[in-house]
């Protein structure tokens, strides 16, 4: 089953109040507040878990133990790919499976490149999340899909909050397939190419490893949040998604050192290259 929604967190609640469940999901500690608000909009519990080092998503061995020590507790995962990272988490899902048959495994990456065919959907997930609202991968401004097992009770509930957007979207299905389809092809272009500015011009040792740097540039710099009031006093702009909801200390590490250069339809090449030399003379500045 596909649903398709005016948001992509529509969709999940949609589903969250569809399962009514009790018990609460693992979620990652440095989930989106949106997934966060949507969770509470729902009436759904959910407990936070830190992430590895690694990976930056969250903690396989962790979730196991959990599970592991009460098969029972929990209504299932909400996994993050983290950065929209390509890479399919099947061995913490297989895992999870084998402990408990019913557990709710939602794959969300709605920061990855949205995927109509289900070539690359996580056989044993019962979700797979996409979204094309503001700042995605295919960036719309509004719009998610999902891939729903048939098994789970997906029902539409108009009874939410007023940001959800709860109301049926205005683009037919196969509109919003061809809508996605040319920003994908648009993307992936400007991608490449601020992508390459950033490559040749920034010391590598800064720079996230390739697989999280499809929907921005990341890096971990020392003085994070003073590299970021740097761009802005060039006339620039940057992000540092995301903090943790809590004290976990990965995270926390991770936050403390994150900054998200642009690399979409909000920058240009010109933009690209002043970004880089403000990160060059914020790292000679620090030394």
């Amino acid at each position: 089953m596909i649903a398709y929604e005016r948001r992509a967190s529509a969709i999940l609640f949609h589903l969250l109040r569809g399962l009514g469940d009790p018990r609460p999901f693992l979620l990652p500690a440095n989930v989106c507040a949106v997934v966060i608000e949507t969770f509470a909009a729902a009436r759904q519990p959910y407990s936070l878990v830190d992430i590895e080092e690694l990976s930056l998503a969250i903690d396989a061995h962790r979730c196991i133990e959990l599970v592991r020590a009460e098969p029972g507790a929990y209504a299932g995962l909400l996994f993050v790919r983290p950065y929209g990272s390509e890479r399919p988490p099947l061995a913490l899902f297989d895992a999870l499976r084998a402990l408990r048959s019913d557990f709710v495994l939602i794959d969300d990456r709605c920061l990855a490149r949205p995927d109509f065919d289900g070539t690359s959907l996580v056989p044993p997930a019962d979700v797979s999340l996409f979204s094309s609202g503001y700042a995605k991968y295919a960036d719309l401004g509004r719009g998610g899909f999902a891939f729903l097992r048939e098994r789970l009770p997906y029902a539409r509930d108009a009874h939410g909050p007023a940001w959800l957007d709860l109301a049926p979207p205005d683009d037919s299905w196969d509109e919003y397939r061809r809508r996605v389809s040319r920003a994908v092809d648009a993307a992936a272009a400007q991608k490449e190419a601020l992508n390459a500015i950033y490559l040749r011009r920034l010391p590598a040792h800064v720079a996230l490893d390739a697989e999280f740097q499809q929907w921005r540039f990341n890096l971990r710099v020392p003085a994070a949040e003073r590299l970021v009031e740097r761009l802005f006093d060039a006339g620039l702009f940057a992000s540092r998604h995301y903090a943790p909801h809590g004290k976990f200390a990965v995270a926390a590490r991770l936050h403390a050192e994150i900054v998200n250069l642009f690399n979409d339809r909000y920058f240009d090449v010109e933009r690209a290259t002043r970004a880089s030399d403000v990160v060059l003379r914020h790292l000679d500045a620090i030394g």
